[in-house]
């Protein structure tokens, strides 16, 4: 398994939340989970986390949505606009680009 933190708020300029942290991880089958973690707090409760899986068969739609080919690695590539990621929403971000299948 290979996996990168996509977004730390205290690394990027003009970040909104100072408590999140997000990152990405592909493992051997393919399977793309992006998570989080909110520690400065969610109107439901104090902290919250998340969890987004993409089948394998979808990362492609991923990979070419971030302006990648075949071959790249959606990693780099979700590291690289994580930040415009984040601020959209990682699920409707997914949705927008026509990825059916995130399981939450």
């Amino acid at each position: 398994m290979r996996a990168i933190t996509t977004y730390r708020p205290n690394e990027l300029a003009g970040a909104h939340a100072s408590g999140l942290a997000v990152w990405a991880e592909v493992d051997d089958e393919g399977t793309l989970t992006i998570s989080g973690q909110d520690l400065s707090g969610h109107p439901s409760g104090q902290e919250y986390e998340y969890h987004l899986t993409v089948s394998a068969s979808e990362v492609p739609i991923v990979i070419e949505a971030l302006g990648g080919q075949p071959g790249d690695h959606v990693l780099s590539l979700l590291r690289a606009h994580a930040k415009a990621i984040v601020k959209r929403g990682e699920l409707a971000w997914l949705k927008s680009i026509g990825v059916q299948g995130v399981r939450i």
